[in-house]
């Protein structure tokens, strides 16, 4: 009787194991799923001026900004903790940047041991001398770091998306999208980033007024680029930085989208002193097409 209890005893932990492995593993696997499945576009906080998807962080990290001119570009707008963090953390599935009057927000696909290594590797680093504070709202927590200038670096983690950001009022707006689901992007964006190509290592969406578009025809009538949101996909070719975009074809002005491709140029240039680029410009199917690309002998 003692022998068959004893089986008994074996079934029922080997079932227990079984039964406790088979959930883990799916578990795991549904995490992992809705990881995958998070838009991050979607968190993007309110009042956005600029959108960068940065779809493939190994070859930003490896390719682009190991250029000096190009990380010197890409540092006078991004704060360098982030460019860091992108260097050191390859292996982050994908993020985003979100750029705003108040400051830049990074978004990052990030499991614990991605956010452990980003608090070993990066913020020891920048913030060793100040102690983090704590501070729970909705159920999440925030991680504040204090900086240089009376600043502080805000950060948090919410179902494998880790946010962070030096304003505190956007760090908590996207928080509370994530919580609630919601989605601040106009159908204009929504569309706009259907036109994108996500196999290229950066997309880039930014508000026209931003780049000053515009040129006077013959008679004297301005041409502006205005109120609408501009996309464009960044890649390396040949040891240049180039960008692909496009804009609808209009035929009373099709004699100025030449222009429109270098003044494009020149506002790049005047922003980024950094580069030098030469544009082509071609129409297909009711679109010009602008492909720029820098110019490596240009580079210091």
């Amino acid at each position: 009787m003692r022998i068959y209890r004893r089986e008994i005893v074996i079934i029922l932990l080997t079932a227990l194991a079984t039964l406790s492995a088979v959930y883990y593993f799916f578990g795991d696997m549904k995490k992992s799923k809705e990881l995958a499945q998070t838009d991050l576009y979607t968190l993007t906080a309110p009042a956005s001026e600029a959108i960068l998807a940065v779809n493939r962080p190994a070859v930003f990290a490896k390719v682009i900004l190991t250029k000096e001119f190009v990380y010197e570009a890409f540092a006078s707008e991004i704060p360098d903790i982030y460019l860091n963090i992108i260097r050191k953390n390859p292996e982050i599935a994908s993020l985003h940047f979100s750029f705003h009057p108040q400051g830049v927000v990074m978004y990052a696909k990030a499991d614990n041991s991605i956010v452990r290594q980003i608090e070993e590797n990066v913020q020891k680093h920048f913030f060793k001398s100040f102690a983090p504070q704590q501070q729970s709202k909705g159920g999440i927590t925030f991680t504040y770091c204090p900086d240089a200038g009376n600043r502080f670096f805000g950060y948090y983690q919410y179902n494998g998306i880790w946010v962070a950001s030096y304003s505190k009022k956007l760090l908590e707006e996207v928080a509370s999208i994530q919580r609630k689901q919601q989605n601040s992007l106009s159908k204009e964006q929504m569309q706009l980033r259907k036109t994108l190509d996500s196999n290229a290592p950066l997309n880039l969406m930014i508000q026209s007024k931003l780049l000053d578009l515009y040129v006077k025809s013959n008679d004297s009538t301005l041409w502006r680029v205005s109120d609408r949101w501009l996309a464009a996909d960044l890649f390396e070719s040949e040891g240049n930085i180039c960008y692909f975009s496009s804009l609808p074809y209009l035929e009373p002005a099709d004699t100025l989208f030449r222009t429109i491709a270098d003044t494009l140029s020149l506002r790049l240039e005047q922003h980024f002193p950094q580069l030098h680029i030469s544009n082509q410009i071609y129409e297909e199917d009711g679109k010009f097409f602008y492909t720029g690309c820098t110019n490596p002998s240009y580079a210091r």
